[in-house]
């Protein structure tokens, strides 16, 4: 027992610390004055850095108050670029500080400077936005003729967002979701002190609800990490085990892995739902990260007896969707409902926003690879997803689409299969994470998954062009009879 909490001791420290947060909402949601909930939120937040980093706080403090003065000093129309690059070229100098004679900082540190960085680069990302947004609105409303377009969804932007200084600071170190996310927006945190969504949402019943698997999640990580350990993978007596066990090791690894991070999310979102922060009516329609997307300034303008009656969620604070992790049948849906506030974050700022179109997946994935580290791992896992999801979405279209039935469940079946399988041999490089450790368990099963896409991947062009090919083609005679048929 002893010899367990002094290798976990950092990780049982984490988690106490998680459950602190979330015991602490209530007494922070009843706090009478916006002035005292920010002040309160920001020094229990700095009070966290300070007892999980110790000396290293000053690295997350640094790079966020850096941040700040960039996005003060720089003008508007380029305070995203400079806080971009600022903040990630000090998470470089922060993961290579060995490098520079100083002591390298904690997995958990780690963890919050890279929630800092969302939320910094994040926030001046939306100062920007928000001021192109209502430059291009005000020139529309400028011309002699415009359009009314009745849109079904808001735009991205709907009202400008400059926070001061004191309100900067405030939204990087304030407590609720600081420890390991999830990602909000500058306009949620402010939505927080001035909306009274919070006094009216059930946040017990909430929190409540999002906890009772926490414990499942747990025993489920421990009793699959102790089984199965990662080192085995690199062991002799793992190697000289049959072909089938080797390949269907990382299956549990990754098993083990999800239960680690649906524990942590889950718990991740219990704070902010504990605080009340991320609460918004129903009818908002609202997206994780981003909050409503539908008529959210008409929101604004709720009143209280309105807010009283109005039913609420926390989607906007949902990072993770357990059961459609474990049960969708494409790698493609399985990235939709996996980490879901850090992927609206590389949407909204990197794949969005960069000019290039034809780069943009690839700068999205590059950041979001260089954001979680400079692991080898990091890159075997989430720059091949791409490649596998060339071929999956070749059989999705010509097999799975129009299935019904039957067979369509057997299909699912096996679509579902080759996309754990296909994840699970990832995850095995995100958890090696060096290309030594990664090339000893790759070789042992002689990289066989990357010949497998690469198979999958002929075959499927060449059925999706015998496909093409067998339809039947259609003549002038017919394009002019169908035309003549649509206006009779």
């Amino acid at each position: 027992m002893w010899a367990f909490l002094a290798k976990n001791k950092n990780d049982i420290i984490y988690l106490s610390l998680l459950l602190f947060s979330v015991a602490i909402g209530p007494f922070y949601r009843s706090l009478s004055t916006i002035q005292a909930k920010k002040w309160s939120g920001s020094f229990l937040g700095l009070l966290l850095i300070v007892i999980v980093s110790g000396y290293s706080a000053i690295h997350p403090i640094l790079s966020a108050t850096l941040g700040i003065i960039a996005i003060k000093v720089a003008t508007v129309r380029y305070c995203h670029i400079v806080t971009f690059f600022l903040m990630f070229g000090y998470l470089f100098f922060f993961r290579l500080a060995d490098k520079f004679g100083l002591p390298l900082s904690s997995g958990q540190t780690n963890l919050i400077q890279m929630i800092i960085v969302l939320r910094v680069v994040g926030v001046a990302f939306e100062i920007n936005g928000s001021w192109l947004a209502m430059a291009k609105k005000k020139k529309a409303e400028n011309e002699e003729v415009s359009e009314i377009v009745v849109k079904e969804k808001d735009d991205d932007f709907v009202e400008l967002i400059n926070p001061n200084i004191a309100d900067l600071f405030h939204y990087s170190f304030n407590y609720v979701g600081l420890l390991t996310g999830p990602y909000y927006r500058y306009r949620t945190f402010d939505d927080y002190f001035h909306l009274p969504y919070s006094k009216y949402a059930d946040c017990t019943g909430f929190t409540i609800n999002t906890l009772k698997t926490v414990p499942l999640y747990v025993s489920l990580y421990l009793g699959l990490s102790n089984l199965w350990p990662l080192e085995y993978i690199l062991t002799e007596d793992h190697n000289s085990r049959s072909f089938i066990y080797r390949m269907m090791y990382p299956w549990v690894l990754f098993a083990a892995f999800r239960q680690r991070i649906y524990s942590g999310m889950t718990l991740a979102e219990s704070v902010c739902t504990s605080a009340g922060l991320g609460a918004y009516p129903i009818h908002g329609r609202n997206r994780t990260g981003h909050g409503p997307t539908v008529g959210y300034l008409k929101l604004k303008q709720m009143s209280e007896e309105e807010a009283k009656h109005a039913q609420y969620d926390f989607n906007t604070v949902e990072s993770m969707e357990v059961w459609n992790c474990e049960t969708v049948v494409t790698l493609r849906d399985s990235m939709k409902v996996w980490n879901k506030a850090v992927q609206y974050w590389v949407a909204v700022v990197v794949y969005k926003r960069f000019p290039i179109k034809v780069l943009k997946v690839h700068v999205a994935l590059f950041v979001s690879v260089i954001w979680h580290g400079f692991h080898a791992g990091y890159f075997f896992c989430i720059y091949f997803c791409p490649f596998y999801l060339m071929a999956e979405d070749i059989y999705y279209k010509l097999y799975y689409k129009e299935a019904t039935g039957m067979k369509k469940k057997i299909i699912g079946f096996v679509m579902w299969f080759l996309r754990t399988h296909s994840e699970s041999y990832q995850a095995a490089a995100f958890l090696l994470l060096t290309f030594d450790r990664i090339w000893i368990y790759y070789s042992s099963v002689y990289h066989y998954w990357y010949g497998v896409w690469f198979v999958f991947l002929l075959i499927g062009l060449l059925l999706n062009q015998i496909h093409r090919s067998s339809r039947p083609k259609k003549n002038a005679g017919d394009s002019v009879t169908s035309e003549k048929s649509k206006v009779n």
